[in-house]
């Protein structure tokens, strides 16, 4: 059987290298665009904010030297994650993403801007079809990334049965698992009200790009879809729903579960809808937990009052499938 660490290894080095590419577009482009145009273009760089205030407008050589700082800026912003996220590739795969959004989005935005300076003797207003063009580009360049970055690798099959010290509920060959339960996350409230907050204000502050609120609008939903969670477990497996986002679910299937427990306080760890290096879940408090021990060394884990009743339940299906396996 493959260690999770062999598993997170494949495929790492190429998502690491779409990761740092695509930023690079935010210094190459305005490079060639200016260098394009060249002496068609105004005296200063009315781009980004700058036509509000075109009297602080810096130099084209200004302005370029700036790209510079924005993609170290960048490279940083999406580097740290990534390496943070080093042994889960579906979490990488979402910075590859979010790094074709980053470097496509600039460099359209910058390709449009500069060309509409061209032949123009100062600042001119962006025409509504640039932000339609802006948006199709990057939503494109988002799935083209998110492609790119390649499968992700699949862990490995458990097929030993729970062990005996492990509560399960004996099922009859013709019973089904079924536990349904749900849980709120105070915690998960709080930051999205805080997100929420920021993009209102981001939103109706008169910003210039639409980039920020949007990264913004997405984040407030991911965390307020994770405040109140639905749990399932039926002959699927077991299936998590974020209430207000049915869209937003996983189901844990049994072949990746080795044995479940139930803890009678929070374990230690961070878990949440996505990936993380200790697993993935939701906990609400201090109280009893079901724990899903997988088979790519990680956890699973739901705060419930049912959490004795719903590990006995999984170990029950487990035990019924795999009777007989060699332990």
């Amino acid at each position: 059987m493959p260690r999770s660490s062999d598993l997170a290894a494949r495929g790492r080095l190429r998502r690491l290298t779409l990761t740092v590419l695509p930023p690079l577009l935010v210094v190459a482009v305005p490079m060639i665009t200016v260098s394009w145009y060249g002496d068609r273009l105004p005296d200063r760089a009315y781009v980004d904010s700058w036509s509000a205030l075109p009297q602080d407008a810096p130099s084209w050589e200004g302005w370029l030297s700036q790209q510079w700082m924005s993609l170290v800026v960048f490279e940083a912003a999406l580097i740290f994650p990534f390496l943070c996220y080093r042994r889960l590739p579906q979490l990488q795969r979402g910075v590859v993403a979010l790094a074709f959004f980053v470097g496509v989005s600039r460099a359209t935005a910058v390709v449009l801007s500069v060309a509409a300076l061209a032949g123009q003797p100062g600042p001119v207003p962006s025409p509504p079809w640039h932000r339609a063009v802006e948006i199709a580009v990057t939503v494109a360049a988002v799935a083209v990334g998110y492609l790119a970055a390649g499968p992700v690798p699949k862990p490995p099959e458990a097929k030993v049965a729970p062990p005996v010290h492990a509560p399960a509920m004996a099922l009859g060959p013709t019973q089904r698992a079924l536990f349904v339960t749900s849980a709120w996350s105070r915690p998960r409230l709080v930051a999205a009200a805080v997100l929420g907050t920021l993009t209102v204000l981001s939103t109706f502050a008169g910003s210039e790009t639409w980039q920020g609120p949007v990264l913004l609008g997405a984040w407030t939903l991911f965390e307020l879809a994770q405040a109140r969670t639905r749990l399932q477990i039926d002959d699927a497996g077991i299936t998590v729903r974020a209430a207000w986002l049915p869209a937003l679910h996983r189901t844990l299937p049994y072949r990746l579960i080795r044995f479940a427990q139930a803890s009678t306080g929070r374990p230690p760890g961070r878990y949440r809808l996505h990936d993380g290096d200790d697993g993935w879940g939701i906990t609400s408090g201090r109280g009893p937990a079901l724990v899903a021990r997988l088979s790519d060394d990680r956890q699973f884990v739901y705060s419930t009052r049912g959490a004795e009743t719903a590990a006995a339940l999984v170990n029950g299906w487990l035990s019924r499938q795999r009777q007989g396996e060699t332990a």
